[in-house]
C-alpha cells in the first residue's frame, strides 16, 4: 500500500511536469500559429479570423500600456532632474541679482562722489536725494555718538534710557543707509538705461573707476540674460513633461497610474497566454485526440503526420507529449483503482467476518429458543397437573355446618 502511494506521488509529479511541458509547447506553438496568420502562404485558415484579431488587439493594448509606463517613468525622472536644475537656477539667479544690485550701488556711489553740476541733467535728482539722506544720516550718527558718551557717564537708570534711545537710533540709521543704497542703485540704473555711460565711454569722458564698475555690471547682465534663457528653456521642458504626464493620465499621481498600467499589462499577458495556449490546443485537436492518436487514420502505430500540413513537426511533438501524459494518467488510475480494490477486499473480508459472527450468534440463539420452548412446554404441563391436583383436593373438602 505504501509503495503504491509513493509510486502514485512520483507519477503525479511526473504528470505535472509533462503537463507543464505541454503547456509551454502550446505557448510556443500557439505563438507561431498566430504570428504566421499574417502570411497567407503559411498560416492561412489555421485559426479563425476573430481569434487572430483578438490576439492583435491584445498585443497592441499591451504595447501601448508598456510604452505608457516607460513614458511616465521617463517623464517622472526628467521632472525630478528639471526640478533640481530649477532650484540650482534660482540660486544662481538670486546670487547674480544680489551681485547686480551691489554693483549698481557701487556705481551709483562712485558717480555720486564724482558728481559735478554738468551731471545734473542725468544724476541731479539722485544726487539731491542721496545728499539729503546723507545729511540726515550724519545727524543720526552724531546723535548716536553723543549717546555713547552719555552712556559712559550715566547712572543705572540713565544708561537704561540711553540704551533704549540708541536701539531706536540704530534702526533709523539702518533705514537711512538702505535708502541711500536704493537711491544709488536707482540712479545707476537710470544712467545705464538712458545710455549715459555708453555715450561717455564713446567720448572717452567716463572715469576709469566707473568704467570698470560698468563693465562688471554688463558682464553680470549677460550672465542674468543667459540664466533667463535657461529658465525659459527649462519651463518649456517642464511643460513638455507635464503634457506627457497629462496625456498618460498621470498628472496627479504618476506612481499610482503606473501601478494601474502594470496591473493591466499583467492581466493582458494572462489573456494573451490563455489565447495562445487555446489556439495551439484547438488546432492540435483537429488532428489528434487526447491520447495523441491521429484522427486521420491508423497506419500501424496509430500516428499519421505526413498529411497534417505545415505544422506536422509541431503536431508530432504534441502527440508525443499527449501520449506520455495519457500513459502516466492511466498508470495512476490503475494504481488508484488497485488501492480502491484492496480497500474493497478489506471491507468484504470484514463483512464476511461479521456475517460469520452473526450466523454463529443466530445458531446460538436458535438453540436457546428451542431450549426455552421446551422449558415452556414442560412448565405448562406441570402447571396443568398442579391445577388438576388442586381441584381434586378441593373437591374432597367437607363444607362446615353453618353456626346456630
Amino acid at each position: 500500500m505504501d509503495l503504491q502511494r509513493k509510486t502514485i506521488q512520483g507519477l503525479t509529479s511526473a504528470l505535472d511536469e509533462k503537463r507543464e511541458e505541454l503547456s509551454a509547447f502550446y505557448r510556443q506553438f500557439g505563438g507561431k500559429l498566430l504570428a504566421d496568420s499574417g502570411d497567407p502562404d503559411i498560416g492561412a485558415g489555421a485559426l479563425a479570423r476573430e481569434r487572430i484579431e483578438n490576439w492583435h488587439s491584445l498585443r497592441s493594448s499591451r504595447e501601448s500600456d508598456t510604452q505608457a509606463i516607460l513614458d511616465i517613468k521617463a517623464a517622472v525622472t526628467r521632472q525630478q532632474e528639471l526640478a533640481k536644475f530649477h532650484r540650482e537656477l534660482e540660486l544662481n539667479v538670486t546670487r547674480e541679482n544680489g551681485l547686480y544690485r551691489e554693483q549698481l550701488g557701487e556705481l551709483g556711489k562712485s558717480f555720486y562722489e564724482r558728481y559735478t553740476d554738468a551731471d545734473a541733467p542725468v544724476f541731479g535728482t539722485a544726487w539731491e536725494q542721496a545728499s539729503r539722506e546723507g545729511r540726515a544720516l550724519i545727524d543720526l550718527e552724531d546723535t548716536q555718538e553723543r549717546l555713547h558718551k552719555d552712556l559712559e557717564a550715566s547712572g543705572f537708570f540713565g544708561k537704561m534710557f540711553a540704551q533704549f534711545k540708541m536701539a531706536g537710533l540704530a534702526s533709523n540709521i539702518r533705514l537711512h543707509k538702505a535708502r541711500i543704497l536704493r537711491i544709488f542703485e536707482d540712479g545707476a540704473r537710470e544712467l545705464i538705461s538712458k545710455g549715459v555711460l555708453e555715450e561717455r565711454i564713446s567720448s572717452g569722458s567716463l572715469d576709469a573707476g566707473i568704467s570698470g564698475l560698468y563693465s562688471g555690471i554688463r558682464e553680470i547682465e549677460g550672465r542674468i540674460a543667459v540664466l533667463k534663457e535657461r529658465s525659459e528653456s527649462l519651463e518649456s521642458d517642464l511643460a513638455a513633461v507635464r503634457d506627457t504626464l497629462e496625456m498618460n493620465k498621470a498628472s496627479e499621481n504618476p506612481s499610482r497610474r503606473m501601478d494601474e498600467l502594470r496591473h493591466r499589462v499583467s492581466d493582458t499577458d494572462k489573456r494573451i497566454d490563455s489565447l495562445v495556449v487555446l489556439s495551439a490546443r484547438e488546432y492540435s485537436d483537429k488532428f489528434l485526440d487526447e491520447d495523441g492518436v491521429s484522427l486521420l487514420g491508423n497506419t500501424g502505430d496509430g500516428h499519421t503526420f505526413s498529411d497534417m500540413g505545415a505544422y506536422s513537426h509541431q503536431l508530432e511533438q504534441v502527440a508525443q507529449l499527449r501520449s506520455v501524459i495519457s500513459q502516466i494518467r492511466r498508470k495512476i488510475e490503475v494504481l488508484e483503482t488497485t488501492i480502491k480494490i484492496d480497500a474493497m477486499d478489506r471491507n468484504i473480508a470484514s463483512f464476511e467476518r461479521s456475517t460469520a459472527e452473526c450466523e454463529r450468534k443466530i445458531q446460538h440463539y436458535t438453540e436457546m429458543i428451542e431450549s426455552l420452548s421446551r422449558s415452556i412446554g414442560d412448565a405448562r404441563e406441570e402447571r396443568r397437573s398442579l391445577v388438576e391436583y388442586r381441584d381434586s383436593v378441593q373437591a374432597k373438602i367437607v363444607p362446615e355446618p353453618p353456626a346456630s
